[in-house]
């Protein structure tokens, strides 16, 4: 009898974990959400079409997967959203979004909110800040199924002022000359170059691929100038759009260098 009276009292035990323990367990996580998290979504950009309507040029809006999601928003393990939606443009880097280390479902955002199932997981390290570089997944072909990625640290100390970094996302071996340095640029592969007292100055910087036929040709080929308060990424990816000219495409961004934060309230 001891034992049957003793199991009501076991669940409502049970009941005030569930009801009260959670919300304190979510506002801890909440709070842990204190790392800057910023995307670059690098690609071929779709063709620009326009056609003729009422006497005026309208732009054609470009096939379903040609473009990476517009807004992009983190969720728990239950599919909860977390946060604010992050708005998304190939080859720009995004504004900030809050986020803690561990591996999170990353959502597109519709007209009707969160797409259930997840686009992207993300496994964002130990670090105060990072930023994930995403490219559409080769296998797949559009953007709609999902891409690869991967997450560099984007704070001054991973990423100093005064430096260059290059990444390689595309599926081939691009060849390097980058003022005196030559070399082979392997996919993958990251290089962090330092400028002369933080700066540079008419630095030439060369990237080519083999062709078909073995020959090489230029995907870049352009002079890095940058003060001693900048940094420069320069990301390679495979051109998998439609009629590329070349089969690798390159994007360089540069910014005055600092740490992204997460703004408070965020």
């Amino acid at each position: 009898m001891n034992t049957h009276r003793s199991v009501p009292g076991f669940l409502a035990a049970a009941v005030a974990i569930s009801f009260f323990g959670s919300p304190i367990l979510q506002a801890q996580n909440e709070r842990k959400r204190d790392r800057a998290l910023r995307i670059l979504a690098v690609g071929q950009e779709p063709p620009w079409r326009e056609v003729i309507q009422g006497g005026r040029r309208v732009q054609v809006a470009p096939p379903l997967g040609a473009l990476p999601p517009g807004r992009l928003q983190l969720s728990n393990a239950q599919g909860i959203e977390l946060g604010e939606a992050l708005a998304v443009k190939l080859n720009q880097i995004s504004s900030v979004m809050s986020v803690n280390p561990g591996n999170h479902p990353l959502h597109a955002v519709g007209n009707v909110g969160l797409e259930p199932k997840p686009w992207y997981n993300l496994k964002f390290p130990n670090m105060a800040a990072g930023l994930a570089i995403l490219w559409r997944d080769p296998a797949k072909g559009k953007w709609t199924d999902g891409c690869k990625g991967m997450v560099l640290r984007d704070d001054l100390t991973g990423f100093p002022a005064g430096r260059i970094r290059i990444v390689n996302v595309s599926r081939y071996s691009l060849g390097l000359k980058f003022g005196t340095e030559k070399g082979l640029l392997k996919p993958g592969q990251i290089l962090l170059r330092a400028g002369k007292s933080g700066s540079f100055s008419k630095v030439p910087l060369e990237l080519s691929v083999k062709d078909k036929s073995g020959r090489w040709v230029r995907v870049i080929s352009q002079e890095i100038n940058q003060g001693p308060e900048h940094r420069t990424y320069v990301v390679l990816y495979t051109n998998d759009g439609e009629a590329p000219t070349r089969p690798v495409g390159a994007v360089v961004l540069r910014e005055t260098a600092r740490s992204p934060v997460v703004k408070s309230g965020r």
